[in-house]
């Protein structure tokens, strides 16, 4: 018993960081603590989203192609363009108008949507970035999931693109925006019969009927 009390009792001293003399006489120095950053690598915070809150008013703004209005900031910045445009020469007779929503954004990346969310639900458009302008910009369809939020939501309006969002106050111009591009209900109808007559086989080989339009 005493043989191991001896035996034990250097082991301790190392434990509790003491030096320790060997047998031979000299003194044995106790273990450094190994620094937490030697056993692991620190993570790095990850990023915050940027929220902005705006406070102002939406008006109708000049377009080249269509009907626009615009969001200005109590600052006189111009933060959210919304346009109903008129389709091109290239799009053919009868092509149906499309919305288009622009915001400022500067970023090192490039962002490949714009987030939109409301109180009646969210949507997703594709982005393209105008480097010129600085600004981020997306076309999507009068009948998508996107234009349905816009034309029925109500409160805040938030547009996310990337780490970036900004929060403006919906009003019934957007509504209103929305609904004055969308297609006439006789050619809505036009469309559904076209797709309820196609001979079975034939959609198939056509790529299937158009989507059906969804209401606000």
């Amino acid at each position: 018993m005493k043989e191991f009390l001896i035996l034990a009792a250097p082991l301790a001293l190392v434990a509790c960081g003491a030096d320790v003399t060997q047998a031979s006489g000299d003194a044995m120095p106790a273990p450094s603590p190994i620094a937490a950053s030697d056993t692991a690598e620190k993570a790095e915070p990850a990023a915050e989203k940027q929220v902005t809150q705006f406070a102002g008013s939406w008006s109708d703004a000049e377009a080249t192609n269509g009907l626009r209005i615009v969001f200005t900031s109590e600052s006189g910045e111009d933060v959210i363009s919304l346009t109903c445009q008129d389709p091109d020469a290239f799009a053919g007779e009868g092509a149906p108008k499309a919305l288009v929503l622009s915001r400022p954004y500067e970023g090192d990346e490039a962002p490949t949507q714009i987030g939109l969310l409301t109180s009646a639900g969210n949507g997703a458009i594709q982005a393209r970035v105008l480097e010129e302008e600085r600004a981020v910009t997306g076309m999507f369809d009068t009948r998508s999931q996107a234009a349905r939020s816009l034309a029925n939501g109500r409160g805040d309006l938030r547009i996310v693109v990337g780490l970036s969002e900004y929060v403006v106050p919906t009003d019934a111009k957007v509504a209103s925006l929305v609904e004055a591009c969308r297609p006439p209900i006789e050619d809505v109808v036009k469309e559904l019969n076209a797709a309820e007559d196609v001979p079975d086989g034939e959609e198939a080989e056509s790529g299937g009927a158009p989507e059906t339009p969804g209401g606000s």
